[in-house]
């Protein structure tokens, strides 16, 4: 259940977008999404229940511990009685609560460009188009429960940042740096993490939507970086029912999108090999996540969005 101040976030929110009509959150996204609770496990804070427990220290909130006072500290800040019970000066220590900062990293190259085999109907919607949806839903939960949200969009370089924020203003922002976003360049997944990791300021969540077609050794190397920093990680794989199975045709000719290279093959002969190919590729990709604990989801353009990101979030508030 909402309070009074998160209902009124709510229909604010509804209003900013019912006004501007963005393509990747509707009204009707909204009415799906309201349910759901972006719980997130940091690693140092905890499961989401509410607010979130800093990891930080101050002296205006809940006490958590002591320690030994040293020169420098304020004078105010001893607990007398328990210097009355052990003849030694201590300091107290309170965590005061905070709010969860989230970038959503949406990978822009070419390959996220693809819609699959069936290009001709109305409904296939191509990787970045799918991705767009899907960090558009995160970035409306997150502010939801008064969280900050930022957005980080590259493909062999950083070339789009919109620092986290919590308002309707910075949702907004995210929602038309998307729109405006169209597949271009080539996979550099780690480089964009790199900068992205120089771009931000304090630990929170990390969510990377990509269809991952890179080196995973340099990818998983890059997301270290945030993993040492305390960051809680997710990945989003998104991948096209073409891409898994390769389409029931008896010719193709297949075309690299980053490259000048094709080839043409029938995928009734390379079926069998290709799908063994790519998944050993998904079962790298995974089992390179679980090593580091980082936790990863595969999805496919055929699948609503909202549903692997409730199918996700369920999970999560169940773990």
């Amino acid at each position: 259940m909402f309070n009074g101040r998160e209902k009124e976030a709510v229909v604010n929110l509804a209003e900013t977008h019912e006004n501007n009509r963005q393509k990747y959150l509707q009204i009707a996204d909204l009415r799906r999404l309201r349910n759901l609770q972006f719980a997130a496990k940091l690693i140092v804070e905890g499961f989401y229940q509410g607010k979130h427990r800093s990891p930080f220290y101050d002296f205006s909130s809940e006490f958590a511990d002591y320690r030994p006072y040293t020169p420098g500290d304020e004078i105010r800040a001893i607990d007398w009685r328990a210097y009355a019970r052990t003849d030694r000066y201590y300091i107290k220590l309170f965590r005061k609560e905070t709010d969860m900062n989230c970038y959503l990293l949406v990978d822009t190259s070419s390959s996220m460009g693809y819609r699959g085999a069936d290009t001709v109907s109305k409904d296939s919607v191509s990787k970045l188009e799918y991705a767009s949806y899907l960090v558009a839903a995160l970035a409306y939960l997150i502010i939801q429960q008064g969280d900050k949200v930022g957005l980080a969009l590259g493909s062999d370089k950083l070339t789009n940042f919109v620092p986290a924020g919590g308002t309707p203003q910075n949702l907004q922002r995210i929602l038309v740096a998307l729109e405006r976003t169209a597949p271009i360049g080539q996979t550099g997944l780690a480089t964009v993490l790199k900068g992205l990791f120089g771009a931000v300021k304090r630990k929170g969540l990390l969510v990377v939507v990509s269809d991952f077609l890179d080196e995973p050794d340099e990818i998983f190397s890059a997301l270290s970086m945030f993993a040492h920093k305390g960051f809680a990680i997710l990945l989003f794989q998104v991948m096209t029912e073409a891409e898994m199975s390769l389409p029931l045709l008896d010719s193709a000719l297949f075309e690299d999108m980053e490259s000048t290279a094709f080839v043409v093959a029938e995928p009734t002969a390379v079926r069998d090999a290709y799908q063994a190919e790519l998944q050993a590729f998904l079962n790298e990709i995974e089992s390179n996540a679980r090593a580091r604990r980082i936790n990863y989801r595969l999805a496919t353009t055929s699948e609503p969005y909202y549903e692997a990101l409730e199918a996700y979030l369920t999970v999560r508030r169940r773990g």
